[in-house]
């Protein structure tokens, strides 16, 4: 389950980037960015309109803004649309001067948070890249190809494991075997009894597996791409591998369990009785 939901989850990262520059939302960006533009200039226009006003007839402003806070605003916008020396005298004498900066810092948030929208793509490209990612068509087919050569094997060494389990069960087992044989217990009982006991055992353990695979692919998703995993997680097509690899682990457990089972089955009652384990 981890390595098909991460793949999963890489599916839908690289489809989002290649199909962000196409979609409407790309194009509402832009319109967005060139009216944010203007609008962000009409405002640096305002606030330098505001520093040659006439200080005697302009209205005094109410309070100071501090030092501090203009350099807060710098070191988050990167800039200011005048000095910030001149900008803090004008602070302290004129009110419109105030008004026309915090409308400079509105509309610069809104313009900085377009702009990062806008590269996201770039972004998530450069995390693709750091992450290991195949990003060409070779590297993604030959990427596929291993995953499901890890996968065959992965399955192949949880069979094994299951069916080694069960014959150290059955092997425990003789004297249990016997007894149920020598009171009549046919061999379709016997085998139904290790089937359903495989089964059960089964399910809780695959259905771990299950939660702790997608934590572990949530986790490292989180990790490596951050904010992009959240948004653009496919819960619908995670939600189908989890039920796949529920269903293929119980049918792994009973498969594994048929061979023990069955010799389980075909022990003659005296011969389990007098086994010493």
């Amino acid at each position: 389950l981890s390595i098909l939901a991460s793949e999963a989850v890489v599916d839908a990262l690289r489809a989002w980037r290649a199909r962000f520059e196409s979609s409407p939302q790309f194009a509402a960006l832009l319109e967005d960015r060139k009216r944010l533009e203007q609008e962000l200039f009409e405002a640096e226009t305002a606030v330098r309109e505001s520093l040659r006003g006439d200080t005697e007839a302009s209205q005094r402003a109410r309070g100071s803004v501090a030092t501090a806070d203009l350099d807060r605003i710098r070191s988050e916008l990167g800039t200011l649309p005048v000095p910030a020396s001149e900008l803090q005298a004008a602070l302290e004498r004129r009110e419109d001067a105030r008004a026309a900066l915090d409308r400079w810092i509105a509309v610069s948030r809104q313009l900085a948070a377009v702009r990062e929208q806008l590269a996201a793509p770039e972004v998530l490209a450069g995390r693709l890249r750091e992450a290991g990612v195949a990003t060409t068509t070779e590297e993604i087919q030959s990427s596929r190809v291993q995953t499901r050569w890890v996968i065959g094997l992965a399955l192949l060494v949880a069979c094994v494991g299951i069916l080694n389990a069960m014959l150290m069960s059955v092997t425990e087992r003789f004297r249990e075997i016997g007894t149920m044989k020598c009171l009549g217990a046919l061999d379709g009982f016997i085998v139904k009894l290790f089937l359903l006991e495989s089964l059960f055992q089964g399910g809780v353990g695959t259905l771990a597996g299950v939660v702790i695979g997608l934590g572990l692919c949530l986790s490292a998703a989180g990790w490596s791409f951050g904010s992009f995993a959240w948004q653009l997680m496919p819960w619908g097509k995670i939600a189908g591998i989890s039920i796949l690899c529920l269903l293929i682990g119980m049918v792994l457990t009973v498969a594994g369990a048929l061979y023990p089972a069955w010799q389980a089955a075909r022990m003659q009652p005296i011969a389990a009785m007098r086994v010493e384990v």
